[in-house]
């Protein structure tokens, strides 16, 4: 009904009365001084104009920007986050929600310290880091994958084309075709030695990503307690400050995963966090 509502009083900009009242007013007179059947006629067509206009998808954006009922805008941030957990499997899923879960509990400790909640930054981008490995994994796998398979093709085409190569009556036009499919077989053939290298330096920093959130929990634990944090705070400080030096290290291997940029984290991830336990628990990682 709103639309409908919206259309009834629609009006241009710097036109104070909206024309459909005219409308109304010239079919009302119209109806009374001439014919009352024009009444009929005038309500059908101010029938005809309520559902054209409401029903116009310009129209009710308008509508639903005015009164602050359209769809929030998307995060850019938050869409490429979803994406690139989407293209995770069920175990890398389960890994980074590991991740996610001890991440969110060293944001919620930071907090509740001012002289440390500048450091959550660094731990939002351990977990973005996290991330981009992981899809860096399951694209290398792929590719793993296709080598398993085509491997003895390969070869057996190698083995083909020197045959073909080595006949003396061969042409130079087909000399130069088999020598370029010579060249893009070994292309393909180092490409998947330099993957499976690739996949093992990927979950090498999986692995350190791991312990270093690990560490960064241990340190935070303990300077978050007011009384102690003078001392934790320079240990504190050295951690963040390899984690930045080492984020820093790691563009050469994500390449087109890592951002220019710091990116936050989805706030539904930075607080779904449980509330830290107290430092008399003896909490660990």
């Amino acid at each position: 009904m709103k639309y409908w509502w919206a259309a009834f009083n629609a009006r241009p900009l710097g036109m104070p009365v909206p024309p459909n009242w005219f409308g109304l007013a010239a079919i009302g007179l119209l109806g009374a001084f001439i014919h009352p059947g024009l009444w009929l006629v005038g309500a059908g067509l101010e029938l005809a104009y309520l559902k054209l206009l409401s029903g116009n998808a310009r129209f009710r954006k308008v509508v639903d920007a005015g009164d602050g009922s359209a769809t929030p805008p998307i995060d850019p941030a938050e869409a490429r986050y979803d994406e690139f957990v989407g293209q995770l499997g069920y175990p890398e899923k389960r890994r980074h929600q590991d991740i996610e879960r001890r991440a969110s509990e060293i944001l919620a400790t930071l907090k509740r310290t001012p002289l440390l909640e500048s450091h959550s930054d660094s731990v939002e981008q351990l977990v973005w880091l996290h991330l981009r490995l992981l899809v860096a994994q399951v694209s290398i796998g792929r590719v793993i994958e296709t080598a398993a398979r085509e491997r003895a093709q390969l070869a057996e085409q190698e083995k083909q084309i020197a045959a073909r190569l080595a006949k003396p009556d061969i042409s130079a036009e087909l000399k130069r075709s088999l020598e370029q499919q010579q060249q893009v077989i070994d292309q393909r053939q180092q490409a998947h030695e330099d993957a499976a290298k690739r996949l093992e330096q990927v979950e090498a920093e999986l692995v350190r990503i791991d312990h270093q959130i690990a560490l960064i929990r241990e340190q935070a634990l303990l300077a978050s307690d007011d009384g102690a944090v003078g001392a934790s705070l320079n240990a504190l400080t050295t951690s963040f400050n390899d984690t930045n030096r080492w984020l820093d290290s790691q563009r050469d291997l994500l390449g087109v995963f890592e951002p220019s940029t710091p990116q936050r984290l989805p706030e539904r991830v930075r607080q779904s966090a449980r509330k830290p336990p107290p430092l008399s628990t003896g909490a660990s990682s």
